[in-house]
């Protein structure tokens, strides 16, 4: 595998309220079976948390870099990366079900997040003090800002309750509704959101219609 930027049709969405969630969704159709992936090789895994604003410039130069030297070690992690995802995303639809996760999605997710905790260190913030990670060329340095989001998530119940699944039938991407009302459907006002509403519009048109014959 070779660890370049994918090409992509448009650039990573950041409006799942959460990093944990926009991570998920890097990956769309999943309910029709038409997956899009746009996370395809580690260096795409760098560019989203670089893109994020949680990796500096230069340090993501260094790892895509790294990872060009050591490609059979960047594959290994951009496997892990996706097992990541795809077990948080498994576990996130079950709490919206008001289920609890398997136990082997927790597993996954529980080992990515001590590896994350574990090199993390505080420092000074806006807000006080927050989760940082010292600068490295450790391949492992990606994945540790997202496996740090999926245990903010799972760990604090109001973040829980949050999790929601965007309203479009053929969506699946999830957030975390952080609106003041809690009252989010879409995943995107723009996209899902106008097309459900021009819907609804079109039958409540067909409905007076009828009526009025």
């Amino acid at each position: 595998m070779q660890h370049i930027q994918t090409v992509l049709d448009h650039g990573f969405e950041y409006i799942g309220g959460d990093l944990s969630t926009d991570f998920i969704n890097t990956k769309s159709g999943r309910i029709n079976g038409d997956g899009h992936e746009h996370v395809q090789t580690y260096a795409d895994v760098v560019a989203f948390v670089r893109e994020a604003g949680l990796l500096k410039p230069a340090e993501a130069k260094r790892l895509v870099a790294a990872a060009q030297a050591r490609p059979e070690k960047a594959t290994q992690l951009y496997r892990r990366a996706v097992a990541l995802r795809e077990a948080t995303f498994r576990a996130y639809e079950r709490l919206i079900q008001q289920k609890d996760p398997a136990p082997e999605d927790l597993a996954v997710m529980g080992a990515e997040a001590s590896k994350a905790v574990g090199r993390a260190c505080f420092v000074k913030s806006a807000d006080g003090f927050s989760w940082d990670w010292a600068d490295t060329d450790d391949l492992e340095r990606p994945l540790w800002p997202i496996a740090r989001a999926v245990a903010d998530v799972l760990i604090h119940e109001e973040n829980r309750s949050l999790l929601r699944e965007c309203a479009d039938d053929t969506c699946a991407w999830l957030f975390v509704d952080r609106t003041k009302n809690h009252s989010r459907r879409w995943c995107d006002m723009n996209t899902c959101g106008t097309r459900n509403k021009m819907r609804e519009y079109r039958e409540r048109q067909k409905r007076v219609a009828a009526k009025a014959q």
